[in-house]
């Protein structure tokens, strides 16, 4: 695997991490659980935030302006999709 895959597939994990600890903190029995899955939950959270500014500071990820026409357009699409 290449550097880019194996960011790639760390940025997939957190955010999945991220996803089910959501479920966890809804779902914890006590004061003394939620708080501990809380600090888990915020440490993931960190560490996505870094693997994705990591990936942006090496060019995997393009951030570019969009024209306005654009994402009304898309816009427009999805709100279509939805009817």
């Amino acid at each position: 695997m290449d550097e880019k895959a194996i960011l790639n597939d760390t940025l997939s994990t957190l955010k999945a991490m991220s996803v089910n600890m959501t479920f966890a903190l809804n779902e914890a029995s006590c004061d003394n659980i939620y708080n501990l899955y809380y600090e888990q939950f915020k440490d993931i959270n960190k560490y996505t935030k870094l693997v994705y500014d990591l990936m942006y500071k090496k060019g995997y990820y393009d951030l570019s302006n969009v024209e306005k026409n654009k994402i009304n357009k898309v816009l427009k699409t999805i709100k279509d999709e939805l009817k």
